[in-house]
């Protein structure tokens, strides 16, 4: 595994640190509103502790192969927001930046793998 791929679970563990830790002001910068106790306890989970164990993950077995799985999560989230920018016509800034966002680090990951 190459230091790209390293960069790029790194920021999924960055990312995972800040959902779980600041999950209201996380969820209002991505323009998602949560519902109650159980959605900030799904964000959390979601956005916090999964983003947290893949990455530590990627780093801990330190293949190329497990480097190349997190990159291929990170570029299906990227095809998912860009089908949303064609489909739904949903050009927003935080659109915009998520797609940005995924394909970097989905690019670092596959690339660096």
């Amino acid at each position: 595994m190459q230091f790209p791929a390293v960069i790029g679970a790194g920021i999924s563990i960055l990312a995972g640190l800040l959902g779980l830790i600041w999950p209201q002001q996380v969820s209002k910068v991505i323009g998602l509103e949560l519902p109650g106790r159980l959605g900030v306890s799904e964000f959390r989970a979601t956005y916090g502790g999964l983003f947290i164990g893949a990455g530590v993950a990627v780093l801990a077995i330190g293949s190329a192969d497990a480097a190349l799985v997190l990159g291929a999560a990170w570029l299906g989230a990227f095809t998912g927001r860009f089908v949303s920018l064609v489909i739904d016509r949903n050009a927003s800034k935080e659109n915009l930046a998520g797609c940005a966002i995924e394909l970097a680090v989905g690019g670092l990951l596959v690339l660096g793998r």
